[in-house]
């Protein structure tokens, strides 16, 4: 009796491992989300890329993210952005940008022209800087 007993005990677990195991395989994501400021797509890389916001006092920023790039938020808001500059302009290039609703930018990714590029950010809005950063690349 005890044999029957381990017998069907063994046939039940057997069972439930093979039904549970029969449905579809879940879905498993490694990358990060794509990074979207204002409805605009910055970046879609799997890794998610730092997003300095200039708005805040920063530290000066010595290494690229992802893509090579340097990403600042320069608005805290969809609603107003600012007029976006950097000093020199020969530093760096504009990639894209991500617009508020006054047709101002409220997000910009930009690649240095080289290593070592060095650059200050400047966000305005009505006369006033609204954001900064200081961006000077340290050896690779």
């Amino acid at each position: 009796m005890k044999h029957r007993a381990a017998s069907a005990g063994a046939a039940v677990l057997t069972v439930l491992i093979c039904s549970c195991g029969s449905g579809p395989a879940p879905k498993v994501t490694t990358g990060a989300p794509p990074t979207v400021v204002c409805g605009t797509v910055l970046s879609t890389g799997a890794a998610g890329p730092v997003v300095y916001d200039a708005t805040r006092h920063l530290p000066t920023i010595k290494y690229e993210t992802v893509g090579n790039v340097v990403i600042f938020r320069v608005a805290s808001s969809c609603d107003k952005g600012a007029r976006v500059t950097w000093v020199p302009s020969s530093a760096a290039h504009l990639v894209k940008a991500a617009y508020a609703k006054d047709g101002n930018m409220a997000a910009v990714v930009l690649k240095p022209n080289r290593p070592q590029a060095a650059f200050q950010l400047i966000a305005t809005r009505n006369g006033k800087t609204v954001a900064s950063a200081t961006v000077q690349l340290a050896t690779p």
